[in-house]
Order: C-alpha cells, then sequence, then structure tokens
C-alpha cells in the first residue's frame, strides 16, 4: 500500500477504505474519556509524517505531553507541526480577561488602559478558528490535519462557527487533496449540530471501551465511509507496541 494511502497504518482498516475515500477528505473519530482515541488520532498524525505536510491541534493536552507520546510509541514527532489551541486561547482570551478583571480591582482608569501595550489590547480580537484556518490557507498541497478535540470548540464558540470550521476544513481537504480527522470525546447537548458534523465527515469511527471482568474490551466501528454502506464494519481492537491493531471482525449476532 502506498504512504498516501495509509490512515492508521493498519491494513485491515486502510485497504478498503483508501479504495472508497475521495482525493481529499474529512474523518469523524468518536471516543469517550478511557477509549483510547487520542492515541489513535496521533497514529493518524504520524501515518502521514514523510508524505505529506502534518499538522496537530491539541486542545486539552500539553504540548510536551503530545510530544512524549509520540516518543513512547517510536513515532519520531519532527515531522509534525503540534498546535496547541488551548494555551493560546488561555494566553490571548482568558489572562487578557483576568489583566482586566485585575486592572478593576487596583483601580485602574479608563486612560491607564487605552496606554497599555498594543498587544494587550489587540488580544481580545483573537480568533480561534482564524488561527488554525489561516495555517490552512498557508498550503496549496495536500497535507494531513488532527484536531483533538473538538469538544473545545464546543466550549468557546457559537454552534454555528463550529459547524463553519469543519466545513471550511473540509472544503480545503477536498480543494487541495486533504485528509483531516476530527475527534470528539463527548456527544455535544446540541445533538442536530453534531449530527451535521457526521453528516460533513466523509468516514466517521468509533472507538468503544467496554468492561469484560476485570479488563476492558476495545471495539473500533467504522460506521460510515463515504457513499458504500457496505464498507461499515466493526472490529476488536488492543494497543500494541506500535500503536492500535485490530483483530478480524466481530462476527454479529
Amino acid at each position: 500500500m502506498s504512504d498516501d494511502h495509509r490512515l492508521f497504518d493498519i491494513p485491515e482498516i486502510d485497504q478498503p477504505l483508501s479504495t472508497a475515500l475521495p482525493p481529499g477528505w474529512l474523518a469523524l473519530l468518536l471516543g469517550h474519556s478511557g477509549s483510547g482515541a487520542p492515541l489513535l488520532a496521533k497514529q493518524f498524525a504520524h501515518s502521514g509524517v514523510g508524505n505529506v505536510p502534518v499538522l496537530f491541534y491539541t486542545t486539552y493536552e500539553r504540548s510536551e505531553d503530545v510530544r512524549r507520546t509520540f516518543d513512547e510509541y517510536g513515532w519520531d514527532p519532527a515531522g509534525i507541526k503540534i498546535v496547541n489551541l488551548a494555551d493560546e486561547y488561555y494566553e490571548r482570551v482568558l489572562e487578557r480577561g483576568l489583566d482586566v478583571a485585575r486592572a478593576r480591582e487596583q483601580g485602574l482608569s479608563f486612560e491607564e488602559a487605552l496606554t497599555r501595550p498594543e498587544e494587550d489590547r489587540t488580544a481580545r480580537s483573537f480568533s480561534l478558528t482564524n488561527r488554525m484556518l489561516s495555517d490552512l490557507a498557508q498550503i496549496d498541497h495536500p497535507f494531513r490535519l488532527v484536531v483533538d478535540s473538538v469538544d473545545f470548540f464546543f466550549e468557546v464558540l457559537q454552534l454555528s462557527e463550529v459547524t463553519t470550521v469543519a466545513r471550511q476544513i473540509r472544503h480545503r481537504c477536498q480543494t487541495i487533496g486533504g485528509q483531516a480527522l476530527l475527534t470528539a470525546h463527548s456527544i455535544p447537548p446540541d445533538r442536530p449540530v453534531f449530527g451535521l458534523l457526521q453528516d460533513l465527515a466523509d468516514v466517521v469511527f468509533q472507538l468503544r471501551a467496554d468492561p469484560h471482568g476485570d479488563r476492558y474490551e476495545h471495539t473500533l466501528f467504522v460506521e460510515k465511509a463515504g457513499h458504500r454502506p457496505e464498507l461499515s464494519r466493526v472490529w476488536r481492537a488492543q494497543v500494541q507496541e506500535n500503536g492500535w491493531r485490530v483483530e478480524p471482525p466481530v462476527a454479529r449476532g
């Protein structure tokens, strides 16, 4: 299999899906806390290294922890651009709000506020979506992108903005042959919007962890694969030293 056809470097998954998906596509990976979805997202990013530019946007992990996970599985993070959107949002928006609150508490006058450094005042205009999409605008050839996870977007953006950024990512993928994976760790309260994300995605995965005796069994579902319903699959999954691997499909009762 050629490098550009690798999704997760899991042959059982990559082989059928690579023939069913268009050159540029958007994927959605669902996985509740403890399912192992963040590791699968990193595996997806790693599989693109050396073939296309890879961007990994984390919204909840520390950047050093992301790199450490790559190292633990023998995946070199040097070929991946890791962007911590949560840290940038804190520094440009939340920390600015704390500064304003402290200034008010200390009695900072309106005139003093106007004379604060220019970077402090322009921080208010920081746009989380524009920050990410500006990176995409600079790419004019195939790429691979991961957002882990969109839960953060549901916390800080308007619902319409969440779907807008997903549409923009998908459009960029279709235009220049990019491959993007968005993860979701929880179902947002606005289910219709979440359903729209599933509709926008060309392929939808779900990774589940269910208790089985004194341990958990993991199952990887291919819930949607373009317009090929016959490619929907259920796989037993387990983590090995080089990442996630799957066993033969689970028999359907």
